[in-house]
């Protein structure tokens, strides 16, 4: 009898590990195919992506060049210069000092957006101004120096950083950091 229930414990242990190197084989297998179907998928959607941004297709020449009509629109309407809105923005405040700026878009308009800062009370603030009049579209409120997410250093050895602008209004990112 013992000699039976060795040879059915056998039978047992060699269907048991049949069945578990066959069910390990079919997870396996259909892990593979669903990462080979992955990638096939992932490489289909770049080769789309690639065609529909004109990658990997010989050069073009259209009518329109948007890099040129872009660059003919800032030449018709920045009728005022960086330094001259510089100029300008600085005067907004007693003692101002520009510290940075560039010419970009706020809410739809070109603006040139300058920080400048009035190093005798420790504020900065938001100047933007109009590129195609020059006109002072907005100043912020002065903020302190301590405000902007780490503190400012003047002089020789000292640079001078912008962090998280803690006024009201929309973030604007500016000189590193953001604007509020």
């Amino acid at each position: 009898m013992s000699t039976t229930r060795n040879f059915l414990s056998k039978k047992a242990i060699i269907v048991v590990a049949v069945l578990a190197v066959g069910a390990l084989s079919a997870v396996l297998v259909t892990s593979s195919l669903a990462q080979a179907t992955a990638q096939q998928e992932q490489q289909q959607q770049q080769q789309r992506m690639m065609m529909w941004s004109g990658q990997g297709m010989p050069q073009i020449n259209g009518s329109v060049s948007l890099a040129n009509e872009a660059s003919n629109f800032i030449n018709e309407n920045v009728n005022v210069s960086l330094v001259e809105a510089a100029q300008t923005a600085q005067g907004q405040l007693t003692n101002g000092t520009v510290f940075g700026g560039h010419l970009g878009v706020v809410q739809g308009y070109l603006v040139y957006t300058f920080f400048v800062a009035n190093t005798s009370n420790q504020t900065g603030h938001l100047v933007v101004v109009d590129a195609g009049n020059g006109n002072v579209l907005y100043t912020s409120e002065g903020q302190p120096f301590g405000s902007f997410g780490h503190p400012m250093m003047f002089g020789p050895s000292g640079g001078h950083g912008f962090g998280e602008w803690h006024g009201s209004g929309k973030p604007h990112w500016f000189g590193g950091g953001m604007w509020r």
